[in-house]
């Protein structure tokens, strides 16, 4: 399932996981970047596909803060 990645001295909010863990719990994962605030590496065939983020971290992202 979800593998745990960050450097050494930050907090790990990103995990790493497949397109058909994604597709298995759809549910839990959107719920766990909405209301946790994690991240998640989405990748098929071994290769980084897309990323899963709540909304707030979005936003965020997009403003450049």
């Amino acid at each position: 399932m979800a593998q745990k990645t960050g450097g050494r001295n930050e907090p790990t909010r990103t995990s790493t996981i497949t397109v058909t863990d994604l597709r298995i719990d759809l549910r839990t994962y959107l719920e766990l970047a909405h209301y946790n605030g994690k991240h998640f590496l989405v990748e098929r065939n071994h290769e980084e596909f897309a990323v899963l983020l709540g909304i707030e971290d979005y936003r965020r992202l997009v403003a450049g803060g």
